[in-house]
């Protein structure tokens, strides 16, 4: 595990009390979650653990807040996966340096035991989307793969199908999204080049849909996984 940062400070990651160097106030941020001096929130299972759990981590086009985590719950609750955001990552921002926090924050949920490191999973939507595949695309080794909604392809540099063949990849468009062909697009690159995905092309415009369709994505991602 080339990624995993063995740097000891990193220890204090997994016993600092709740939201002691966040950027947020106490209020803003939801009981049992933890927010760093990046801004970045988590919440793990509670108590111990059979096995090590999937991630999801979630980028927001305006830089996701401690709430974000209380709209993908279900995934933490219902499947018992880690959750977690980005705080720094976000649209018209330099995709290099959303890159390099994206890579930070898996590093830190390396740190902790209950991480299943070959189960990291990016969402995002429309433009974190694209960051969320083109980080995904460019370090197969360190992330299963990615849920995009209503993505482009304009933070995709690298396209390898041979170290990509174990990761999976599930697309959400809708029917009069302007990105929609760019998303059919990448499903015809992942069939012809056998990566796992599924396109899901729903109703309505470009906008971000409910996050049902969150939940029914990391169930996906379970189906998949056990049929390994």
């Amino acid at each position: 595990m080339r990624f995993l940062v063995n740097n000891a400070w990193l220890i204090v990651f997994l016993i600092v009390p709740c939201g002691l160097f966040a950027g947020w106030s106490p209020k803003e941020i939801p009981p049992c979650v933890f927010c760093d001096d990046d801004s970045d929130c988590f919440k793990y299972p509670s108590g111990p653990i059979i096995e090590q759990v999937p991630v999801l981590i979630y980028l927001s086009c305006n830089g996701a807040k401690p709430s974000d985590l209380d709209s993908i719950s279900f995934v933490h609750d219902k499947l018992g996966w880690v959750i977690a955001t980005c705080g720094k990552t976000r649209n018209h921002r330099s995709s290099q340096l959303n890159e390099k926090d994206i890579i930070h924050i898996a590093e830190k949920l390396l740190v902790n035991p209950k991480v299943d490191p070959t189960r990291i999973i990016l969402f995002g939507f429309s433009g974190q989307g694209a960051q969320a595949l083109g980080v995904a695309l460019k370090y197969p080794r360190l992330f299963a793969g990615a849920i995009s909604d209503c993505a482009h392809l304009g933070a995709v540099t690298r396209f390898d199908p041979k170290a990509s063949n174990k990761q999976l990849f599930y697309i959400i468009t809708r029917e009069f999204d302007w990105n929609r062909d760019y998303n059919e697009i990448f499903h015809t690159a992942c069939i012809e080049n056998g990566i796992g995905d599924t396109l899901l092309v729903e109703p309505g415009k470009h906008e971000i849909g409910p996050t049902e369709e969150i939940f029914s994505a990391c169930r996906w991602f379970e189906r998949r996984w056990r049929s390994e």
